[in-house]
């Protein structure tokens, strides 16, 4: 290992123990440390420099801690697969133990250690990631396939001898993001063989299981984990979120229910929340809420995203009430929009200001003042933001008639939700995003609007106007073939080789391996045609290597 080359970032609030850590790593003739008091500096020094090893401490004071930190900073492609991560704590309750395996750190040291402990718990950690580099650098580039392949090398080799839980615990992650659910049950059941009491093995099952659909039998597991002090919470949340999956929601505020309050994530106290809206319990919600910001009043992040969470059902609450009885509660919402901006400044969080505002005006009937705030360039860039902030941005685009850049936004959503890690958020981003689409409506109405949106700019001969409403039809209903021959034409016609995520080569390809009808292969062949005339036109500069559209028949 190469000492100099190794970037590390440490993060500790505490100025005493951060100088220790940074001397200690110093003496270890580690040249490249970087140290930060909180999770907003590594955020900002993330965007423009990569790190080998995250040193975190679990309590960063008046931040979020060290878990949420990295919950965030993964949400958002901060920090990849690739980086190596190291937790130290002074906590050794078995509840924030538990929450710190939950994210699959690469080791954990106990306070207070040696330098000998520290030392080596970080060169093992090191050693071992810079083996699987192979496995996490595909597993950064999305491709699971490959990465599972290459640990399947790791493993024949007996590269990593001594690191057997670890390299099972890695399979069982690839297996399920593959999708190869039974595989990785029966992977964690062979575990749970040799010690029914391995509880990351237990709680992997368990998830396995839920993903594959058989939440019968996560269920019968859970309810055996309930009233155990080290289980309860946690079989609880996830009993809660197997009952709202199946729209039992009564059933799962009881199991909320019986999770103490203050020992609730950000997440779940956000999910109980809606779970009252959802039920029309709004004074519930809303009081909850109160509570769960006062306690967080010195943890400045928490204390800005309560206060919109708070914001956003006074919102709800005015949308309930006639026009002239919506004054006090929109006082209320914009009241805490402010406050949440005034201890904490933070990019997502201000497009979420930004949005709540717009539904404030759009709900006092002030339309021209919405269009004005969404004019904003910031306005459209919802990469980085989050479900419950692309929520509120498809409100407030249908406030003001808008209804395709509300569907689009819908689309991204659904797209974002395939990447949510936490189970609990998942949860709660669905339940979200199809209240977004009750509002919209059913997806194929929707899409025979669009399509005939544009099908009357095709007949103008607007076809660069008319690929967008083709592609928001496509992308609504692509088993339509119609909806995908209207895009694949206007996209020839308008000489673009890429509409947003869709390419005209790999589009016809795609239509093409179709059991089309007659009259639909006649007019894809005739599409052929004028692609063959202009090949050079629609050949995407931009693809990936990889990307092989194959020939156009």
């Amino acid at each position: 290992m190469e000492k100099h080359k190794v970037n590390i970032a440490v993060v500790e609030d505490n100025g005493m123990a951060r100088t220790n850590l940074r001397n200690h790593l110093l003496e270890m003739d580690f040249e490249g440390v970087h140290c930060f008091t909180h999770g907003r500096e590594l955020r900002r020094d993330l965007k423009r420099r990569r790190y080998d090893l995250v040193l975190m401490d679990f309590h960063l004071g008046d931040n979020k801690n060290g878990v949420e930190v990295i919950q965030d900073l993964q949400k958002e492609g901060l920090l990849k697969y690739s980086t190596c991560l190291v937790f130290i704590t002074s906590d050794r309750l078995p509840m924030i133990i538990g929450q710190i395996v939950d994210i699959h750190p690469d080791d954990l040291v106990i306070k207070p250690y040696t330098i000998k402990t520290l030392g080596r718990t970080i060169f093992n950690a090191l050693n071992i990631n810079r083996t699987l580099r192979p496995v996490l650098r595909n597993m950064d580039e999305g491709d699971f396939e490959e990465a599972l392949h290459q640990l399947d090398i790791i493993e024949e080799k007996e590269l990593l001898p001594k690191s057997r839980t670890n390299l099972t615990k890695l399979r069982a992650r690839l297996l399920l993001k593959l999708k190869r659910f039974s595989e990785a049950s029966e992977l964690y059941k062979s575990v749970l063989e040799q010690s029914d009491k391995v509880i990351w093995a237990k709680w992997g099952l368990i998830h396995a299981q839920y993903l594959a659909g058989e939440t019968d039998i996560s269920e019968s597991m859970l309810q055996d984990m309930l009233g155990a002090h080290l289980t309860n919470d946690k079989a609880c949340e996830w009993l809660a979120r197997i009952a709202i999956g199946k729209k039992q929601y009564s059933r799962a505020e009881e199991y909320m229910e019986q999770i103490k309050e203050g020992a609730l994530s950000l997440a779940a106290a956000k999910l109980k929340a809606y779970l009252y809206q959802i039920q029309d319990k709004m004074d519930e919600a809303i009081s909850l809420l109160e509570r769960r910001r006062e306690a967080s009043r010195h943890v400045r992040e928490k204390f800005a995203e309560l206060s919109l969470e708070l914001a956003r059902c006074y919102l709800s609450l005015a949308e309930s009430r006639a026009m002239n009885e919506r004054d006090k509660p929109l006082q209320v919402a914009r009241f805490l929009i402010g406050s949440a901006g005034r201890r904490f400044v933070d990019d997502n969080l201000e497009l979420k200001r930004h949005y709540m505002n717009i539904l404030a005006a759009i709900l006092e009937g002030n339309l021209e003042r919405a269009h004005e705030l969404l004019q904003k360039e910031e306005m459209t860039d919802l990469q980085e933001a989050d479900v419950s902030t692309m929520s509120d941005a498809i409100r407030a685009w249908l406030g003001v008639g808008d209804e395709k850049k509300a569907a689009q936004i819908l689309f991204d959503c659904e797209e974002k939700l395939q990447h949510i890690e936490d189970l609990t958020e998942k949860t709660m981003s669905s339940m979200m995003i199809n209240k977004s689409e009750e509002s919209l409506g059913a997806r194929r109405p929707r899409a025979l609007k669009f399509n005939k949106e544009g099908l009357s700019l095709h007949g103008a001969q607007r076809f660069d106007e008319a690929v967008d409403y083709f592609y928001q039809a496509y992308i609504l209903f692509p088993k339509e073939s119609a909806f995908g021959l209207n895009l694949l034409q206007s996209m020839v016609e308008a000489r673009i080789a890429r509409h947003k995520n869709i390419r005209t080569l790999r589009l016809y390809n795609e239509l093409g391996a179709r059991d089309l009808s007659e009259g639909n292969r006649q007019r894809l062949q005739d599409i052929s045609v004028k692609i063959e005339q202009d090949r050079d036109a629609y050949v995407d500069a931009d693809a990936p290597p990889a990307d092989e559209f194959g020939e156009v028949r």
